[in-house]
Formats: structure tokens, C-alpha cells, sequence
């Protein structure tokens, strides 16, 4: 028993008992590809064969479709002289009339099925229409089957339905399953959520997922690809190469960034792709995909340089935005695209920079993790470049505490040793009092000691600095950690007076400074 379709299998029932009265009924029945439209009328045809005769006709996705397609399959089991008059090629009104002969004359109530009418050749709509005007007198129900998004304002289908008599017409779509039957399916809720949000509820792409092992490797089943490709063949090259775009955008792309990606055409390809059922607006104003299977599917079919090509184009788009150098959500977006469009200058740019902003915001986590991407490079990075990159990454895994302790501490040795090298002892002294925290919060309060008095020693030979004042507070902390108060307070002192002495060598230079620029 299929999941969720009870209700339009108890209409379709109903629907088909009025026709046994004589009262025959046009149902379309609509909804994507691989909402189960087939698999609905399958089992409600097995439901009612022993009473009702059901023909099926199917239309192809042919370059040149079948003329009468559909009526060519049915008139197989409907009779003998339909199909001469068809292989003949006889005169539409002859064709029409015989098929109208047989259905008043058969002596059950008759179900024609016409499959993907979306696809159908201009002679099938006109049988449509022909038996639309006259179906409310016959003992026949005539379901059609349209993949609603296929069938935008200007197709022949659209133009079809609109003739059709809305009295003998029933309009039926079919929806996703809901998150309860996916995870009903998956049979775990953790399975169940994961599935619905990659498949949207499309009962082929879950079914799929669910019998192919390869998911857990990150593959998509062929099956799935494959349906995804047919669909992305049979668009105009414009949407093509739009969605092939945005597949490498995971979150989908800003209303703002659609002009700057296809220009004047923004709106109708929007549109366009939309109406087509491949994109959606989502909540916050971003164009996605439907499934995310489909974008997965889309982004296998491009060739790792055009991934690369199309991730340096966002890039580019993103930094021509407003905010691009200093939004920390735009500068996210340019480090992830940086990386993987294979420029690794750019992601030692950029990296820092997000990881500042992150950090402002007290996403000491997000900011880690921006580094981490510069960290991957940073063999290429200037010396000072590759220093403040550990000392950052250092500094911010500690805020964050979800890094092992021990690559912290590495980090921290390393940028210690580059600013050395640099003769730059102020940073050697920050990242020394840095590591010193680092060893006290793991518990080595004689390694956490011996840091800090290596730190004073090295600072108290140069001139007084914000860094020698973090020192003395980093020693009167760990004497107050042991309980040695009157040590603390004299440290805390001599941090004071360094403070003091600091800000006043400062204030005289900016007043030098200032001075000589007068003169």
C-alpha cells in the first residue's frame, strides 16, 4: 500500500462510480517526476480491473513524438479496426469516431489511461479535447497524467486543459511524502530526517536513496543522476547553464546575485526555472533547488575546471556586492568559494579576514575554521603571514575549546618560533603568556610558570609594552591559583605601572608624531 495516497485513491474511486453511472469524468492527475503517478494508478487499476476495463497508453520523450502515441499502445487492447485505421493512417474524425464507438458499445465502463501528456503530440491533445466535449456522456473515465512543472503558460498541454469543460474535469495533485512516511520508510527518525531534506519527499528519490548502499560513500545512485540529467537535456541551454551555476552554491543564491550572474534575463530565467520545477524560493530570499539531490546531480555533471571556473565567478560576484570585504556572511561565502576554485593566494587573503570578523561576533568556532582553510596553504604564505595564521588559529581554537589541546599548543610552539625568527620577541612574549593559559587550563601549572617567567625575562630587555603588562598579569593570575596572594598583588602592581608607563610613551609619541606632521 503506498504511503499518503489514500485520499486521491478514494477520489479516483469515486470519481469512476459516476462514470459507471454514465456520467464520464476527465481526471488530470499532476505532480513532479517521481511523485509516484504511475505507481498511484497501477494500484488503483489492480483495485478495480475485475469490473472495469483499463487501457494504458504512454507518450515518449522523443524528439518527434509518436503521432497519437497513447491511442497506438491502447488500440492493442481496445480492437482490431482501431488499429488498422491507425496503422492506415487514416483521417483524424475517422480515428476519433471508431474510438468513440467502442467506448459506447463496450459492455463495461471503460478507464483510458494516457501516460506523461506533457510529452504528447498536437493529434493526442486533439483527441482530448474531442472526447473532453463529450466524456460527461459516456460510461469512460479518461485519466491523464502531467508533470505540472514541465508545463509552463506557453504549452500546447496548458492550452488543452483550458478548453477542456471544467465540469467534466477533476484536477487531482499528488504532494510528497511527508517527513512521518519518510521516516516510517527509513524506519529510524535520524535516517528519516536526513532523507526528507536531500529528497523534499519525492518518493523515487527516497526510494532510491533507501536501496542504494553506495549513499554512505556520498554517491549519488545512478538511477537518481541519471532521472536529474534526462530532465536538465530537455531545457533550453540558457536555464541549463543558470543551474549549473547555482549547483555550486549549497545555500542557494541571493535574489541580489541573480543579475549579476545572467543579467537582464534575471527574472525570466528565475522564473523559467522555477515553473520547470527545479528551483524554489526559500525563506530567506534565496533561489534553491527543490532537492538537493537535484543540485547534487547537477554539479556531477560539470567537469572539475568548470566547478572550479564557476566557484571563481561567485567569488567574484560576492566580493562586487556591498559589504563583500567586511560582511562576515559575504566573507564566508568568498573563503569557501576561493578554496574550491583553486586559488590558494586568495584563501591566505581572505581567510584572516573572515576569521577577524567571526571572531568580532564571538564566533571564535566559525573563525577557527576559517584558518583552518588558510592553514591547508599556509607553506605558501610570507613568514609574518604564516606566523599571525598559527597564532590566530592557536588563540581562537582555545576560545572555542573544541580542538585537542595538543594541536593548539603545537600551533602556539610554531607561531612562537616564526616570530622569532622575525625578531619580533613582543609577539614571541603574547604567544608565550598565550601558552602559558593553555598549560594552566590543562592542569601543568610548573610548565604554565615556566612559560610565563621565559616571557618577562625576554620583554623586560625591550622597551615597555602592552605585551610585558599581559605578563606580569599572566604571572599575579597563576600565583593567585595557588593560593600565593601577597606575590599576586605585587605582580598586579607591576602591571599597573607598566600599563601606565605604556600608555604614556604612547601618548607621547602621537603628540610628537602629530607635531612633526605640522611642521
Amino acid at each position: 500500500m503506498l504511503l499518503e495516497r489514500e485520499a486521491v485513491t478514494e477520489k479516483l474511486l469515486s470519481t469512476l462510480k459516476d462514470a459507471a453511472l454514465g456520467r464520464g469524468r476527465i481526471v488530470v492527475l499532476e505532480g513532479d517526476a517521481g511523485i509516484g503517478k504511475t505507481a498511484l494508478l497501477q494500484q488503483f487499476s489492480e483495485l478495480v480491473e475485475s469490473d472495469y476495463i483499463v487501457h494504458w497508453g504512454w507518450n515518449d520523450p522523443f524528439t518527434t513524438p509518436r503521432p497519437l502515441g497513447p491511442l497506438q499502445d491502447m488500440a492493442i487492447t481496445i480492437s482490431p479496426e482501431l488499429s488498422s485505421l491507425l496503422r492506415r493512417a487514416e483521417a483524424p474524425d475517422l480515428i476519433f469516431s471508431e474510438l468513440l464507438s467502442t467506448i459506447v458499445t463496450s459492455p463495461k465502463t471503460m478507464i483510458l489511461v494516457f501516460e506523461d501528456l506533457h510529452w504528447a503530440d498536437r493529434a493526442t491533445f486533439d483527441l482530448i479535447r474531442f472526447l473532453g466535449r463529450r466524456v460527461s456522456l459516456l460510461k469512460a473515465m479518461i485519466v491523464l497524467t502531467v508533470r505540472d512543472v514541465d508545463i509552463g503558460r506557453d504549452h500546447p498541454m496548458t492550452q488543452v486543459l483550458g478548453d477542456l469543460p471544467a465540469a467534466a474535469m477533476t484536477r487531482l495533485s499528488m504532494e510528497p511524502l511527508s517527513l512521518a512516511a519518510v521516516t516510517e520508510l527509513a524506519g529510524d527518525a535520524v535516517r528519516g530526517g536526513n532523507l526528507h531534506r536531500a529528497t523534499g519527499g519525492n518518493p523515487f528519490f527516497v526510494m532510491e536513496l533507501l536501496a542504494d548502499q553506495s549513499r554512505a560513500d556520498g554517491h549519488l545512485p545512478i538511477s537518481v543522476r541519471d532521472a536529474v540529467w534526462a530532465r536538465l537535456s530537455r531545457l533550453p541551454a540558457g536555464l541549463r547553464e543558470f543551474l549549473d551555476a547555482i549547483s555550486v552554491l549549497p545555500s542557494g543564491i541571493a535574489s541580489s546575485m541573480i543579475p549579476h550572474l545572467i543579467g537582464d534575463e534575471a527574472e525570466y530565467v528565475a522564473d523559467q526555472c522555477i515553473e520547470r520545477g527545479f528551483l524554489r524560493w526559500d525563506e530567506k530570499g534565496s533561489l534553491v533547488f527543490r532537492h538537493e539531490l537535484a543540485r547534487q546531480a547537477t554539479i556531477e555533471r560539470l567537469s572539475p575546471v568548470a566547478r572550479r571556473n564557476l566557484h571563481a565567478r561567485m567569488e567574484s560576484i560576492l566580493a562586487s556586492l556591498p559589504g563583500g570585504d567586511s560582511d562576515p556572511s559575504i566573507l564566508a561565502q568568498r573563503l569557501h568559494h576561493a578554496g574550491l576554485s583553486g586559488n590558494p593566494v586568495h584563501v591566505l587573503e581572505l581567510a584572516p579576514k573572515a576569521a577577524a570578523r567571526a571572531a568580532k561576533l564571538g564566533a571564535h568556532q566559525q573563525a577557527a575554521t576559517h584558518l583552518t582553510a588558510a592553514l591547508e596553504h599556509v607553506a605558501l604564505a610570507p613568514l609574518p603571514t604564516a606566523a599571525q595564521i598559527y597564532e590566530d588559529w592557536a588563540h581562537e581554537t582555545f576560545l572555542a575549546g573544541t580542538t585537542s589541546s595538543d594541536q593548539t599548543m603545537e600551533a602556539y610552539e610554531t607561531a612562537i618560533s616564526l616570530w622569532r625568527s622575525q625578531d619580533n620577541i613582543y609577539k614571541v612574549g603574547l604567544n608565550l603568556c598565550r601558552l602559558a593559559r593553555l598549560h594552566w587550563r590543562r592542569g601543568e601549572t610548573h610548565q604554565a610558570v615556566d612559560r610565563t617567567e621565559k616571557a618577562i625575562v625576554e620583554l623586560e630587555a625591550h622597551p615597555v609594552s602592552g605585551e610585558l603588562a599581559l605578563a606580569y598579569s599572566t604571572r599575579s593570575q597563576l600565583l593567585m591559583l595557588q593560593d600565593r596572594f601577597e606575590e599576586s598583588i605585587e605582580w598586579a602592581g607591576r602591571r599597573s605601572s607598566c600599563l601606565n608607563d605604556w600608555t604614556r610613551l604612547r601618548h607621547e609619541y602621537t603628540r610628537s608624531t602629530m607635531l612633526g606632521h605640522r611642521l
